[in-house]
């Protein structure tokens, strides 16, 4: 497919499991924040990590406040991600913007806002040094089986995760519902190196595309 192609694609899927996920009742939005916290939990790469990098939940994505307080009581430092212009062009369009992590420091109700895209931001804090961040998850529209990532539309993940300065396992938090056999993707768009589900763990080997069961 040319980029086209692939962009209309990409718009019919994000359409298809917008659908799908407005069918799902709230419980089961909270009950896959648990299981995906528990299960993160074990892995070697969450365990080892100093900071994590997380999102603040939109409503039809994964709740991550789960995750978010364990990493808390483990002692970890959490980075949540702020859309800004550069200081020299503050009215830039969105899709000029650029993603940075600043900290969420621990509270019950962190001093929030919400952002471009309506996204809960830190305002105010110094950006994380990229080099610094050794988990990042991502949120998504859908995922597929090779680790491609369909995100919002934005491209500021891809963007992030291209730093030349990023070295962090990047996990993807996703409704099973989410989980397609094929997404669409273009060259420039990163896959992850994890799944975490409310039913199972899939580690991807990036180079060659293959996935492998961790454990349902």
């Amino acid at each position: 497919m040319n980029l086209q192609e692939i962009r209309k694609a990409k718009a019919e899927v994000r359409r298809q499991v917008s659908h799908v996920l407005a069918g799902l009742p709230p419980v089961r939005r909270r009950d896959t924040g648990i299981a995906v916290a528990r299960r993160l939990a074990t892995l070697p790469p969450v365990l080892r990590a100093r900071t994590i990098m997380a999102f603040l939940s939109l409503p039809m994505e994964v709740d991550t406040w789960p995750t978010i307080q364990w990493a808390w009581r483990e002692g970890k430092r959490i980075v949540i991600p702020r859309i800004e212009a550069g200081p020299e062009d503050c009215d830039a369009p969105l899709r000029q913007r650029r993603m940075v992590a600043v900290a969420l420091e621990a509270a019950d109700h962190p001093a929030v806002r919400p952002g471009a895209l309506g996204i809960l931001e830190v305002p105010g804090a110094a950006p994380v040094p990229v080099a610094e961040i050794d988990v990042v998850l991502v949120p998504c529209q859908a995922v597929d089986r090779r680790g491609n990532r369909l995100g919002k539309g934005g491209g500021f993940y891809d963007r992030f995760l291209a730093d030349p300065d990023h070295r962090a396992e990047t996990i993807a938090l996703a409704f099973h519902e989410q989980l397609l056999d094929e997404v669409p993707a273009a060259e420039r768009d990163r896959r992850v190196r994890r799944l975490v589900t409310d039913e199972e763990i899939l580690v991807f080997d990036v180079g060659s595309g293959r996935e492998s069961l961790e454990f349902c």
